[in-house]
């Protein structure tokens, strides 16, 4: 005897799955792909902090620099670099008008606009001689002065009258005898720094005057002695930092 046989379709609807499973997918992707813009966020702000690194270590450092004068040298110290070299001028020693200051006039001049000949009413500049150093090598006298003008990879230069080397710290360019114009004479002077072993211009030893230099020496009045002592010719140093 046959029986029939019945089977059952329930047929659940496909749509309902589906949309969850297409969320849930959603979901899962906004999540990932915020970790991912965050991750790339913070990658991108390391490589910007090396690069800046990395430009700070090449970047080129600027050296400090300073220039000085050193009186009666054709040439610089050691360590230092040459701008021009010259020679030293001034205003005569027996006239009052002029400039006080010595000047190191380079030995290649340009010229602007100019009329020759003399003017009574002009400043003058004068070639300067040494006169009065007596602690100089022999035949230095009534030769004229050369000049440098020296650039040092120090951010500061310095004069120190009245001592032949620098402070604790201090880096010495040269040494050498402060001179002026004499005390005597009407003329007036700065008082520079005159290297302890003067070169000279050659073929200049005639006794011409102008500009003149005479040692320095120290005078006890208002000034205490000691520590100075009168009549003693001053030292002086070119000191950089």
């Amino acid at each position: 005897m046959t029986f029939p046989v019945w089977i059952l379709f329930v047929s659940i609807p496909c749509c309902l799955c589906s949309n969850s499973w297409n969320k849930r997918l959603l979901i899962n992707d906004q999540t990932a792909l915020h970790e991912t813009i965050q991750k790339l966020q913070t990658e991108l702000q390391q490589l910007k902090s090396e690069v800046t690194q990395l430009k700070q270590q090449r970047a080129p450092v600027a050296t400090p620099l300073s220039s000085y004068t050193r009186w009666g040298r054709h040439s610089c110290p050691a360590g230092s670099t040459l701008i021009y070299r010259g020679f030293a001028g001034g205003h005569s020693y027996n006239e009052t008008g002029s400039g006080v200051n010595f000047l190191c006039l380079p030995d290649d001049p340009l010229w602007g606009i100019h009329k020759d000949g003399y003017n009574s009413y002009s400043g003058w500049i004068l070639g300067a001689e040494y006169e009065g150093g007596y602690f100089f090598e022999s035949g230095i006298r009534d030769s004229d002065v050369p000049c440098a003008v020296c650039l040092t990879p120090h951010s500061t230069s310095i004069v120190i009258p009245a001592r032949n080397a620098c402070y604790d710290g201090w880096h010495l360019e040269y040494t050498g005898y402060l001179m002026s114009n004499a005390h005597r004479h009407p003329g007036e002077s700065e008082y520079i720094c005159v290297d302890a072993h003067p070169d000279v211009i050659p073929n200049s030893s005639s006794n011409t005057n102008g500009a003149v230099l005479y040692m320095v020496e120290s005078i006890c009045q208002s000034l205490p002695c000691p520590p100075y002592v009168a009549g003693r010719e001053l030292t002086c140093a070119v000191c950089s930092k």
